[in-house]
Parts: C-alpha cells; structure tokens; sequence
C-alpha cells in the first residue's frame, strides 16, 4: 500500500474514532443530565400537561386507585415534641381567601358543596403511573405565583435515592364531585418533594408540592379558587380540620370529606427511629385516596398533610410535621414562574 493510502486509512480511522468519543461523551452528559434532573424537581414537558386535560374523563377518575401507604398492625403512639424548631421557624402565611367554622368531629363527613369558599381549595389529584391510574387528594396554597398544590411526598415520588418521579398526567381537580370539575383541571408542570423524602424516604418527611398551569379557560388555580395559607415551624399540639378524598370503603372518592377540630394525639413511636421531626397523630378515620390532603388550623392554614395510617387502626391519620424542609420546599415551589 501506498503512503498516500495509508495516511487516508489513519486519517478515516481518527475521524470514526473521534466521532465515537463525541457519541460517548454525549450519552455521558445526557446521563449526568438525567441524574441532576432526578436528583432535584422534576419539571413536566408542556406538551405532556395539555395532553392531561383531555385524558382525564370522568370514567378514568373514577376507575384511579389510591397511591397509598397503610402500614400493619395497630399504631402505638407516644408523647414528645419535636427537639426545637426549626431555623426556618415558626412562620405563618395567612390564606388568601377566608375560611369559616367548623364543628367538632373525629369521623368523616361529606362535604355538602366542595364549591365553597371554605372547601373549593381542597381537591383530588389524578396521575398516570407505571403501575395503572392513581390518585391522591391536594390543597391549594397561597403563593406568589397562583400556582401550588401541596400534597403527600409519596403522591409525587415513591421515596428513597431509588425514588421514581410520578408526574406522567398529574393533575389536581379542585372541589371535585361525582365526576364533575367546577373550577376546571389543573396540570403539573413541576413538582418536588422535600429533599430528605426523596433521599431517605422516611415518612417524617413525607411532603410533596406541585406548580400547575391555568386551566382549559386560562384561569390561574390561585385566581380560580384562592389558596389556605401554610405555616411551619409551630408547636404540634394543634387542633386540626383534615381535608380529603378518600376511596376505599366506606367511601367512593366521589365526594370530599372533613374531620373537623381534632386535636393533635401524639407520634408514632416508628417516627422516633426514622431521621427528622416527630410526626404528628390525630383522631380521623381516613381510608386510601385521602394521602396528601391537607390538615388545617386557624380557619384555613396547613399545617400538615395526611401520609397513613394503620390497617388494624382506621381511626387514627397521621401526618408530616411542617418543619425546616417543607418551608424550603415551598420557597421552591413558590419561586416557579
């Protein structure tokens, strides 16, 4: 051969060497991308939240499982507050919009007209995941962009630094009845959990919260409906008003529900061996699909979240404590334009 030929072989044998590294080099920083993605919120494509409104027919709603999360046996639970607040507390944002009275109650009741001003804040959440159609309940809150919903951790991410993202179609339905959307639907186009849920899964910081976009009549969710206010960093001996909608019997999932004015009990004892604030134990017999909704104080705060509850034990909820990462989860979600 040649020395001209050769040089051309060399030459033609760089250029496919070069340009296996570049395909290499670039499967590595789509790799490294993917990781940063999973490793922090998980944004939605747009085109995936328009296809969302159209999904979710009534019959789909109604065929949706709980995400839920029942552990076995009967709950112990014990008295001890948390070891100090957090530096980030305690904080108060006010709700947007009023909240009225509520009478004392331990058990479930129907919501009359979801529509109120008082309940429209409080909705179901529908999402396609890998294991069929899901569902959890949400609550709006008052934020500067008109835009978030706050739910369970687990409504959003299954936990843990294996965690999956759960946002194919996630929407949430405020005041949803019977099939029906009065205020519209409202599509993820973000969504986080606290940071410690996603490294650790542990339930002590099971919290999670979405930014969604208007709905099919360009209404932002904050304008449509208002938003509870939120606060974290407070004493747990509160009296809480738990929002919901729960599937599994009794219930349906059709019509939401409230225990209102139940007082703080105290923490499982599981909480104590898990990294992170005590949670928080009230008197409510939720069922699955009631995950994620919001336990109120102060005519329409939250201040914690529905996470499970026991399958020998129905009449206890328990929930988050709202501490140090669930402000700065929703100084996250709040800065999402």
């Amino acid at each position: 051969m040649s020395a001209c030929g050769r040089g051309a072989r060399l030459a033609f044998a760089d250029s496919v060497i070069g340009t296996v590294r570049a395909v290499v080099l670039a499967a590595l920083l789509l790799a490294f991308a993917l990781f940063v993605a999973n490793a922090g919120a998980a944004a939605v494509p747009a085109e995936q939240a328009g296809d969302a409104i159209g999904f979710w027919t009534a019959a789909r709603m109604r065929q949706a499982q709980p995400l839920e999360v029942r552990r076995q046996g009967r709950a112990q639970i014990a008295m001890r507050g948390p070891a100090g607040l957090p530096s980030l507390g305690p904080r108060i944002l006010p709700p947007s919009l009023p909240s009225g009275e509520a009478s004392a109650s331990s058990k479930f009741e129907t919501v009359a007209d979801p529509t109120t001003v008082q309940s429209r804040v409080n909705g179901a959440i529908f999402i396609e995941t890998p294991f069929g159609l899901g569902r959890c309940s949400g609550t709006a809150v008052n934020s500067p962009n008109f835009s978030v919903v706050f739910t369970a951790g687990h409504c959003v991410n299954t936990g843990g630094s294996f965690g999956r993202w759960l946002s194919f179609r996630w929407v949430f339905v405020p005041g949803y009845r019977y099939g029906q959307r009065p205020f519209g639907v409202f599509p993820a186009k973000w969504i986080d959990t606290t940071r410690q849920w996603r490294k650790t899964g542990s339930e002590n910081f099971d919290v999670g919260a979405a930014v969604v976009t208007r709905n099919g009549r360009g209404e932002l969710l904050g304008k449509a409906v208002g938003g509870d206010g939120i606060a974290w960093g407070l004493k747990t001996r509160q009296v809480f008003d738990v929002h919901g909608y729960p599937v599994e019997e009794p219930f349906d999932g059709e019509t939401q529900q409230l225990c209102s004015q139940t007082p703080f009990l105290g923490h499982d004892t599981l909480s104590f061996l898990s990294p992170g604030p005590l949670n928080l134990a009230v008197d409510c017999d939720v069922t699955g699909g009631a995950s994620g909704g919001g336990w109120t104080i102060r005519d329409g705060v939250l201040n914690s979240v529905t996470n499970y509850g026991y399958g020998d034990d129905p009449n206890t909820d328990f929930g988050a404590y709202f501490g140090d990462e669930v402000a700065k989860l929703f100084h996250r979600a709040a800065s999402i334009k």
